[in-house]
């Protein structure tokens, strides 16, 4: 469903990433992996079209990216960033709501089917009882649920998703990345940067190593994530631990040595 070959990108005549090949298909959840400054928004701003490649192609089912209108894209393609405060003050439903704005026509006025979707957005992330609530008066965290909701009441089968639980306490943390793996097992593409190396290593993943000047490598975590490739990546030691979870499945944890 995205497809990159030999894409280069960056700002101006500054290139950040060069000769990105990558193949991105429905039901698959990529984790972007790298330290800060390598270009992983970069690379996301250049695949959502938000940026014009320096060179090589980015393709949305089989079309160059630049091809797509942007209401079209909006129904195949949808994007959560990191953090985001809107100059009105919406209500949380209501920020929720401008994930239906690609499928309105005229005024915009829901309908009873707009309405449901945002409903059971709310409710899938356990938010529902935010919806009256002033979007710039909830915590970070809060309103990066929020935006989650936005994005899967676009009900698009591509998702790009910046840090999705950066801001998040514990119990959210593993409530979105459970939320975002039943994503993928549904069929859509989930494409998400991250700093934690343990969510390459969910069954499903595949990742994107990313150093300064490109990719490192890309597969299954559990096969391409090393002690020596996180030393690398972010110059401190670690450990890859091997956890048995007691129902016959082994679990990879990495942990910095300090």
């Amino acid at each position: 469903m995205i497809r990159t070959e030999k894409l280069c990108c960056g700002y101006g005549s500054r290139m950040v990433l060069q000769n990105v090949s990558l193949s991105m298909e429905a039901g698959e959840l990529w984790c972007v992996l790298g330290a800060n400054g390598v270009g992983k928004s970069t690379l996301f701003k250049t695949l959502l079209g938000l940026l014009k490649p320096m060179g090589g192609t980015v393709l949305v089912d089989g079309r160059p990216v630049e091809q797509w209108s942007r209401a079209e894209f909006a129904r195949r393609v949808s994007y959560v960033p990191q953090g985001h405060t809107p100059p009105f003050p919406f209500k949380v439903w209501e920020v929720a709501a401008m994930g239906r704005n690609p499928y309105q026509r005229g005024i915009g006025r829901l309908s009873r089917e707009d309405r449901r979707v945002v409903a059971e957005a709310l409710e899938i992330l356990g938010i529902e009882r935010l919806a009256g609530e002033i979007y710039t008066r909830i915590s970070g965290g809060e309103r990066q649920l929020t935006l989650l909701a936005r994005a899967i009441a676009q009900q698009t089968p591509v998702m790009f998703l910046d840090e999705p639980v950066s801001n998040l306490d514990f119990g959210n943390h593993a409530r979105v990345l459970r939320h975002v793996r039943d994503l993928a097992a549904m069929g859509k593409t989930v494409v998400m940067t991250t700093h934690c190396p343990d969510h390459a290593f969910f069954p499903e993943s595949r990742v994107v190593l990313l150093d300064r000047g490109g990719v490192i490598c890309t597969g299954r975590g559990a096969d391409v994530v090393t002690e020596e490739l996180i030393r690398r990546m972010y110059g401190v030691d670690n450990r890859i631990v091997v956890l048995n979870r007691g129902d016959g499945e082994a679990e990879r944890v990495c942990v910095a040595d300090c």
